[in-house]
């Protein structure tokens, strides 16, 4: 039996899917084109328990997307809407609210699908014929991309290699990681355009 399709996809993932910035996903996921959602623990919402999954006020926690300047490493949930609600529900419980990080945040792939078919978005399919890539560089951008976000640009191109590579190193399921040269080849071009250099 095949595996289920993912429920979920973090909004970093998202953007290198698209191709965009992630304060652009988290824009539209703000502007109620998205929804978005993440796993807390049990709070109480006046009488009520709340746990699990649950929608979040993408608008409230746009400071750890931010496009300029640096973001805020985490925000704290003070409302959330229980799937399958339409009622925000206020956090009393904790009365500071819940610590959420950016990586925590959730695109669901109901709504995410609908809006890609909506615009006609290209999306990469999941392919289970033939043999699979021998280095998982998809992850790897997801990653990178979250990394930049979060960390900003390495002084050097040496750097930013050598963080790549530690990344292959720590999350190759095979043992086997690109050696440097290959990397470099890879990320040339992303270099250029972060160090705002013109590409050949």
């Amino acid at each position: 039996m095949p595996l289920p399709p993912v429920a979920f996809f973090s909004i970093y993932e998202i953007a290198v899917r698209w191709g965009c910035h992630p304060a652009d996903v988290a824009g539209w996921a703000a502007a109620g084109h998205l929804h978005v959602v993440a796993g807390i623990p049990p709070v109480l919402c006046g009488d009520e328990t709340v746990a699990g999954m649950v929608q979040v006020p993408m608008a409230e926690l746009m400071g750890m997307f931010r496009r300029m300047g640096p973001s805020d490493e985490q925000a704290r949930l003070r409302r959330v809407m229980p799937l399958g609600s339409k009622t925000w529900l206020k956090i009393t419980d904790p009365a500071e609210g819940v610590p959420v990080r950016s990586s925590d945040l959730l695109l669901d792939s109901g709504t995410l699908q609908a809006f890609e078919e909506e615009r006609d978005l290209l999306r990469r399919p999941a392919s289970t014929i033939g043999a699979s890539p021998r280095y998982d560089w998809d992850a790897m951008y997801a990653w990178l991309t979250w990394f930049l976000f979060e960390k900003g640009v390495p002084d050097t191109q040496t750097a930013l290699v050598t963080l790549v590579q530690d990344w292959f190193v720590q999350n190759s399921k095979s043992g086997e990681v690109p050696d440097e040269s290959t990397i470099r080849k890879r990320l040339t071009s992303l270099w250029r355009k972060l160090r705002g250099e013109e590409t050949v």
